[in-house]
């Protein structure tokens, strides 16, 4: 892990006021905290701060000399930024580190080349972009490279096949996926419908035909019930005579 200083300067008090105030003026809102020391409220010119990110990235020992002749290393926590607009930084938090200790740091992964099975038509997939490794502070890379050229279709790179030193831990799953290449997807051809001709003409010879069915259906039924109403007509009069 690199070291960088970074020019900072302590404020006398915390709270949202005060950090809006700070932000109005051009300047980033911090806290130093971590060791069993007291937290310690800082600000950091904004544009330097970006300055110092673009060129050294998050994942750095940062020397900061709150008192003078007294730098002390810490390593960047969180930085908040804007919902909206990203570039907009909010607040910083900064944790001591000792660079006889371990520390714990997310380390981002940064994929190289292009790998064989894409140019056949594969698709790759990145679901794991930073491992977490504990190691001292000296030890920890500031980005991981892998090398994708040579992937095939079906070929997946783990956690596991990730070369580190000895002394560096990684604290992630073994078995996540960090890179793979899955096979091209499958686009569905679609089903040519009947056409409406023959469709039209089944339908109608069907409902022709269960007309004609209906019909007669229901001249069976008016024959079968004509002559039970003339007998019942016949017996009344009988009945009278």
């Amino acid at each position: 892990m690199q070291q960088a200083k970074l020019d900072v300067q302590q404020r006398s008090s915390f709270g949202k006021k005060n950090a809006k105030a700070i932000r109005r003026a051009g300047d980033v809102p911090a806290v130093l905290y971590g060791r069993k020391q007291d937290a310690v409220a800082l600000q950091i010119n904004e544009r330097a701060f970006k300055q110092f990110l673009r060129t050294y990235g998050e994942n750095v020992i940062v020397n900061m000399e709150i008192t003078e002749g007294n730098p002390e290393p810490a390593i960047i926590k969180e930085i908040q930024r804007d919902p909206v607009e990203k570039r907009v930084l909010l607040h910083a938090d900064f944790i001591r580190i000792s660079l006889d200790e371990p520390v714990t740091s997310t380390v981002p992964i940064v994929l190289v080349g292009t790998p064989a099975g894409v140019q056949e038509g594969g698709v790759i997939e990145f679901p794991l972009r930073a491992l977490t490794l504990n190691c001292l502070p000296a030890l920890m890379p500031n980005e991981i490279t892998v090398d994708v050229t040579n992937l095939e279709i079906g070929d997946i790179i783990y956690v596991q096949n990730i070369e580190l030193a000895d002394e560096i831990e990684v604290l992630d799953d073994l078995q996540r996926v960090i890179v793979s290449v899955s096979q091209p997807r499958v686009q569905i051809e679609e089903v040519e419908e009947p056409e409406e001709g023959e469709e039209g003409e089944e339908g109608e010879e069907g409902e022709e035909g269960a007309a004609e069915e209906s019909d007669a259906e229901e001249g069976t039924a008016e024959e079968r019930t004509e002559p039970e109403v003339i007998s019942r007509r016949r017996r009344n009069d009988e009945d009278t005579e």
